[in-house]
C-alpha cells in the first residue's frame, strides 16, 4: 500500500525532498507539497530587485511549473500541525500523513522592534525589495543606516553584500561622496565563523569608506526624530534606516508540539523530530553546534532534505543506505565591484565548524549565477 509524504513549505528543502522522493519512490505513493505562496525565488536574487537590475516578476518561478510530474503542489495556508494525530490542518483541508517534513523556513518579525516598522526598510522579503529600489533612486544625500538586529537570521553574508552594493549603487549614480554609509552589527565580529571573511570584509568596509561599528545592537527607531536607540550606548542619526529584521520560527510552528514556543529541535544527524516519521529541515529548525549554531540559508537546507529523503526512501523500500546530515554548503558573497567570493562550510563533518573562504574573484561570478540556474532547471520546467 502507499505512503502518504506531506512536505509544508516550496523553498530549498521542500522542493529538493519533493524531487528525491518523486524520483526515487514509485507512483504509489503519495507526494503532496504545501506552501502559502505561489512562486519560489532564490534568497540572494532580492537584491537584483532592491537595485532595479531585475523585477519581481522576472525572479519568481512558478510552483504551477515544477518539473516533477507526479508531485502534488496545493497553494493553502497550514493553520495547525498536529503530530500526536498524524495530521495538518490548512484553510481549506485536513491531511493526514504516513511521513511529515516541515520546511516552513523562518518568519520575519520587523514589529519586534519598535519603530522599525514604521520608520525603516528592509531587503530580506520580495516585497520590501521591491518597495526599496525606489527610494534609494530617490536619496541623493545624507546618512544611510544599515543594521543587523540580532541571531540567528538567514543568508548571514547577505547584510554585508548589501553594504557593498549599496556603496556601488550610489557611485555609479555620482552620489557616494555626499552619502555616509554605516553598517551596525550586535556582535563583536562580523562572521565570526569564517575568519578569512571577517578580515575580508573589515579590510574593504574601510577601502570603500563604510563605517563598520561592532557591539551595535538597535533596540528601537524613533521615526520623527530619525534616531536609532543603541543598547548601551548613545542614539544615531539616520536619513535612511535599512535593517534585517528578527527572525522567528512561523507561528504554528511555535503553536505546535514540534516547536513549543520555538524552533524545532532535531536529531542532528538525522533532521528527525521526536514524532515518528515526522522531519524538519532548513531554517525553521535550530541545530546547536558548540557556541554557535548551522546556518539558516538554502545550501544547508537543500543538503537536510537529501539526508531526510535517504531516510524516508530507506524506510519505505529498503534500499539505499540513509545519509548522515554533516551541514555542509556553500554559500556566495558579494564584495562588490562584480567581484564574488565562495564560502564552503562543514559544521558537523568534523570535531568542530570548518568555514574557507575562496575569491573574491571575477570567476566565482559564473559559479554564484550557475548555482541559480542549476536549481532552476531541477525544480520547475
Amino acid at each position: 500500500m502507499g505512503k502518504e509524504i506531506l512536505i509544508l513549505g516550496a523553498g530549498f528543502g521542500g522542493l529538493e525532498a519533493a524531487s528525491i522522493l518523486r524520483e526515487r519512490l514509485d507512483d504509489s505513493h503519495r507526494i503532496t507539497l504545501i506552501d502559502k505562496n505561489d512562486h519560489f525565488i532564490i534568497g540572494f536574487s532580492k537584491f537584483e530587485v532592491m537595485f532595479g537590475r531585475r523585477t519581481a516578476g522576472q525572479v519568481k518561478a512558478y510552483y504551477a511549473d515544477l518539473a516533477h510530474d507526479g508531485v502534488e503542489f496545493i497553494r493553502d495556508t497550514i493553520e495547525a500541525i498536529n503530530p500526536e494525530r498524524k495530521t495538518v490542518t490548512t484553510r481549506d483541508a485536513t491531511f493526514g500523513y504516513d511521513f511529515l517534513i516541515v520546511g516552513l523556513g523562518a518568519e520575519l518579525a520587523p514589529e519586534a522592534t519598535p519603530g522599525f516598522a514604521e520608520g525603516g526598510h528592509e531587503f530580506y522579503s520580495l516585497a520590501g525589495a521591491e518597495r526599496l529600489y525606489p527610494v534609494l533612486e530617490g536619496f541623493t544625500a545624507g546618512t544611510i543606516l544599515l543594521s543587523v538586529f540580532g541571531k540567528p537570521y538567514k543568508c548571514p553574508p547577505a547584510p554585508f553584500e548589501a553594504a557593498f552594493q549599496l556603496h556601488d549603487f550610489f557611485t555609479a549614480k555620482g552620489l557616494r561622496d555626499d552619502i555616509e554609509l554605516k553598517m551596525l552589527i550586535p556582535a563583536p565580529v562580523p562572521m565570526p565563523n569564517a575568519r578569512g571573511a571577517t578580515e575580508q570584509l573589515r579590510r574593504r568596509f574601510k577601502e570603500r569608506n563604510i563605517t563598520l561599528l561592532t557591539e551595535h545592537k538597535v533596540t528601537g527607531l524613533d521615526p520623527a526624530a530619525q534616531l536609532a536607540q543603541i543598547q548601551g550606548r548613545g542614539p544615531l542619526a539616520y536619513d535612511l534606516f535599512i535593517g534585517v529584521p528578527l527572525h522567528r520560527a512561523p507561528q504554528v510552528v511555535r503553536d505546535s508540539a514540534l516547536g513549543q514556543g520555538g524552533w524545532i529541535k532535531v536529531n542532528r544527524d538525522t533532521l528527525a523530530t521526536g514524532f515518528e516519521n515526522v522531519y524538519a529541515v532548513g531554517d525553521v529548525t535550530q541545530i546547536p553546534v558548540g557556541d554557535v549554531a548551522v546556518p539558516k540559508a538554502g545550501a544547508f537546507a537543500e543538503a537536510a532534505a537529501r539526508v531526510v529523503a535517504s531516510d524516508i526512501i530507506h524506510k519505505i523500500t529498503g534500499q539505499g543506505r540513509p545519509m548522515t546530515f554533516e551541514a555542509a554548503g556553500t554559500c556566495f558573497l558579494e564584495f562588490g565591484g562584480g567581484q564574488v567570493a565562495q564560502i564552503s562550510a562543514n559544521y558537523l563533518g568534523g570535531p568542530e565548524p570548518q568555514a574557507a573562504l575562496e575569491g573574491p574573484s571575477d570567476a566565482l561570478r559564473t559559479g554564484k549565477e550557475n548555482f541559480e540556474h542549476e536549481r532552476l532547471r531541477r525544480w520547475f520546467r
